[in-house]
């Protein structure tokens, strides 16, 4: 097991190479083989299906903690300074329990997107939310010796775009999306622009996206108890699961340049680049209002970098 080969990505000035990069004639199938090397014999993912809700909800902390702390846009992004009076009597019900939204920190905001976007569906009624049980059977979670979860991917079927019900009346999806709207803006927007160019490049890949077999690597991430050697494992394991379920294609928004190293570690392809520091879009610190999300100089992170959009072919 060594360590990934490092990954780099084009800077704000890099201009001719943002946008879309330049794809192969054929994909290259997944080499699993070939990242062997990189992957660890010392820790084994095992599948969330089995985990109470106790613990979906622990793995949901460790991956929003990781996010504000290590993502370059939760890290660099400041969520607006009062949190809403609406929170502050209020509970969310769901099936994974009952409970008041908590301090407002944007590790906070970021497990309320997790669990009111990710781990279950934002446009049921209050009354019947509905958890995301494909989300269940295909993430992935390491523990440690003690049954501690140290690390985990939250791993989705990509989805569609379509007439999908508005968001429900709801005042915690109120109160995350001033924050968690401004890097969810550029990943969509990368993600629809990447899609439209697959489609025209691959029909193999638009019909397996109309049959439901694209896989979303969409989260991953580790506690300091899991070192950063051991956490390519839930990127590879992750696409075996895919395998596992048939799916045919994978894809990876890498936010930052571990996550495109793995991705380039399994043969994946980089089809859209999107650099954080071309344009400033959100209020600057020291002008924001009180309710605006802010960071110290208006740019989504302070990191000369950006996200890359990656497609890995499984079968």
């Amino acid at each position: 097991m060594i360590n990934l080969p490092r990954c780099k990505y084009p800077s704000a000035a890099d201009i001719s190479n943002h946008g879309f990069q330049p794809l192969p004639e054929t994909l290259p199938h997944i080499d699993l083989h070939g990242a062997q090397k990189y992957r660890s014999n010392r820790v084994k993912p095992v599948i969330i299906n089995s985990f109470t809700s106790k613990q979906i909800l622990e793995l949901s902390r460790i991956i929003a903690n990781s996010f504000a702390a290590k993502e370059p846009m939760n890290r660099h992004l400041q969520p607006p300074v009062n949190i809403p009076k609406s929170l502050i009597q209020s509970k969310h019900t769901d099936p994974l329990g009952s409970h008041s939204f908590g301090p407002w920190t944007k590790e906070n905001m970021f497990y309320w997107f997790i669990r009111l976007m990710v781990l279950s569906d934002p446009t049921s009624p209050s009354g019947d939310i509905r958890v995301n049980k494909e989300l269940l059977n295909l993430s992935l979670a390491i523990l440690n010796a003690n049954g501690q979860i140290i690390g985990g991917a939250y791993n989705v079927p990509l989805s569609h775009e379509d007439d999908s019900p508005p968001l429900r009346d709801d005042p915690f999806l109120h109160a995350i999306q001033p924050f968690i709207q401004p890097p969810l803006s550029l990943i969509l927007a990368q993600e629809h622009s990447a899609l439209e160019a697959l489609y025209r490049r691959y029909p193999a890949f638009e019909k397996a996206h109309r049959h439901g077999k694209v896989g979303c690597h969409f989260l991953v991430a580790r506690s300091d108890s899991l070192p950063v050697v051991d956490t390519f494992e839930l990127v590879a394991a992750s696409a075996e699961r895919f395998l596992d379920l048939n799916y045919q294609f994978l894809v990876i928004s890498a936010t930052n340049e571990w996550t495109g190293a793995a991705c380039e570690a399994l043969r994946g392809v980089r089809v859209h680049y999107a650099p954080y520091r071309t344009e400033k879009r959100v209020a600057e610190s020291e002008n924001a209002k009180a309710n605006e999300v802010h960071s110290p100089d208006g740019f989504l992170s302070d990191k000369d970098s950006g996200s890359m959009f990656y497609l890995i072919k499984l079968r």
